[in-house]
């Protein structure tokens, strides 16, 4: 990678030389991100949540939600296991199809809901979401989807949630006509639906020193404590967009990557960077008690971000963890000058366990770029990609046992 010396604008002089040159509002192409083919996996489904409205609905008329495998039906939930699709993980859009049939029936009368598939698609700043099958024997739009969608992101996996579903005029008639009942009305709510779906990375090979393993996939405990940072679908798509890429510097190029201290944490193709605790009279100090993480831990290691033609190293790199959900950064040294608070930790679902070797194992840290962090992305991408605030990835702390907190 060609190497060219970068240092980060101060924040005022880039937010004015970024508004002159007229890019405050990010270009389609580096709004859009990738669209990627999906690797489903065994958790990745759609979910059918009737209403307790349409629940008693449903009884009152006698009809019944059946479902065949792979299909699945649990309570007032059906399960749909994905079969392929394409997605778009920077901006929530695409399509994806699934296996299995749903049954509506009444008495001996029934009809089938077979080749289910969601698609999401932008029209400028609006979105439209639909649920297609076939019905009987038309392929209709069954469910109109509406509403503030939530992403819930763990590793390469994503849910998205806060879809109302409303029946699809056409679907409505034919399922009527073929229960010999007014079961259906358009645009009629019928409940909830929720989609989990994944990016699957492949692995370059190579495993972390020492392990012997020689093919990146086994899990590789790391020596001391530290950080392990997994990144989003949609942050590593969002730097492929806009021709940038992380890359790991040693020594945590030598867990490249898949588990600190015993705890898993998946990638292993530079979606995934661990940065080990400092040792000796550099170890810093951490706690836990209560909910609250305070202390500051100097790591070792660091990144390179950049393109091929401009790049800089973010070394040195120092946790600081604040009060409460407030306060806690994730901070390098600029090519060994300025520190820069890349990221901002949001701790608010903090888990917390002890490894078999009395260390604390905090999990479920969420990294969001911070100011600094996303001008300094906009100022290597040359245009304004990334926000302050955007979800970065996954983070994992292990704290040593003799600064643990009980």
């Amino acid at each position: 990678m060609l190497r060219t010396p970068l240092r980060l604008l101060p924040l005022v002089g880039l937010a004015a030389a970024t508004f002159a040159s007229g890019l405050m509002t990010a270009t389609p192409a580096a709004a859009a991100g990738q669209t990627v083919s999906l690797h489903s996996s065994s958790a990745d489904r759609a979910a059918l949540t009737l209403s307790p409205a349409t629940k008693r609905e449903l009884t009152r008329d006698r009809v019944s939600l059946k479902t065949t495998r792979p299909a699945t039906r649990r309570g007032t939930s059906a399960y749909f296991p994905e079969k392929s699709g394409k997605w778009n993980f920077t901006n929530t859009t695409g399509n994806v199809s699934y296996s299995g049939v749903s049954r509506l029936t009444r008495g001996k009368r029934s009809i089938k809901l077979t080749s289910l598939s969601f698609q999401r698609a932008m029209k400028g700043k609006r979105s439209t979401a639909t649920v297609t099958a076939r019905v009987g024997k038309r392929k209709v739009t069954v469910f109109t989807l509406a509403g503030k969608v939530r992403v819930r992101v763990k590793g390469t996996q994503e849910t998205i949630t806060g879809f109302s579903a409303t029946v699809g005029k056409t679907a409505a008639k034919l399922i009527d006509a073929a229960l010999k009942r007014r079961v259906f009305k358009a645009n009629q709510r019928l409940g909830s639906f929720a989609l989990t779906l994944s990016s699957t990375v492949k692995s370059t090979g190579g495993g972390a020193a020492g392990t012997g393993s020689g093919t990146g996939a086994g899990p590789t405990a790391l020596a001391r404590p530290g950080v392990g940072l997994s990144f989003t679908p949609a942050f590593q798509s969002a730097l492929a967009s806009t021709g940038l890429s992380a890359t790991p510097l040693g020594p945590a190029a030598d867990g490249v990557l898949n588990a600190l201290s015993g705890v898993d944490v998946p990638g292993t193709d530079g979606s995934t960077v661990t940065l080990p605790a400092a040792g000796g009279s550099s170890a810093g100090s951490a706690g836990f008690a209560n909910g609250t993480l305070t202390g500051t831990v100097p790591l070792t290691g660091g990144l390179q971000l950049g393109s091929g033609q401009l790049a800089v190293n973010l070394t040195s790199p120092q946790l600081t963890l604040g009060t409460g959900t407030d306060g806690s950064t994730l901070s390098f040294s600029l090519d060994g000058g300025p520190e820069v608070q890349l990221f901002d930790l949001d701790t608010s679902q903090l888990e917390a366990a002890a490894t078999p070797n009395g260390e604390l194992s905090l999990s479920g840290l969420l990294a969001e770029l911070s100011s600094e962090g996303a001008a300094t992305l906009n100022q290597l991408a040359g245009q304004p990609a990334f926000t302050t605030g955007q979800p970065v990835g996954g983070l994992t702390l292990i704290v040593p046992s003799g600064s643990a907190t009980p």
